[in-house]
């Protein structure tokens, strides 16, 4: 009978650490989405997709930890190593919860100006890779043809 009782409050505990990760994935979603208003994006679906994966992600994730959790306590585990303490407590869940809670804070406190110079950044990147010094150099040549022929077009016109 107490070792139905103790599961049971593993159960809640459980639950409890997965309602605080989806509470903190809403609040994510909510910023994101402020943010992105800030920014002047459009907000698609897109969006919703990745939280939606990430939806999944995080509490299989979660799900996958209780049940670790669960097979720890059937066998016992801490009991072995006179950690009683420790007993039909979800240490794994709550430990990936943490984890999870700590991903989503920092998402949330990241400031949207961050976001779009992280972007920009990650565009230069990008585009670095993909150009050659000689891109390099017909792309400034192109560009200064482009500024000459435009200045003796308006001295024509002046």
């Amino acid at each position: 009978m107490t070792s139905v009782v103790l599961s049971s409050i593993l159960l809640k505990m459980v639950i409890t650490v997965m309602l605080l990760v989806l509470m903190a994935m809403i609040i994510d979603l909510g910023s994101g989405l402020y943010k992105a208003k800030q920014r002047g994006e459009l907000r698609t679906s897109e969006a919703l997709k990745r939280t939606l994966t990430k939806f999944i992600s995080y509490e299989g994730g979660l799900v996958i930890a209780a049940m670790v959790d669960m097979l720890i306590n059937m066998a016992h585990f801490f009991e072995l190593f006179g950690i009683n303490a420790l007993s039909n407590i979800p240490v794994v869940t709550i430990l990936v919860g943490i984890f999870l809670l700590i991903v989503e804070f920092m998402s949330v406190r990241e400031k949207a100006d961050e976001k779009t110079k992280k972007q920009q950044a990650d565009t230069a990147s990008v585009l670095a890779k993909l150009l050659t010094k000689e891109d390099v150099k017909e792309l400034i040549e192109a560009i200064k043809n482009n500024n000459i022929s435009n200045n003796e077009a308006n001295e024509t016109v002046d």
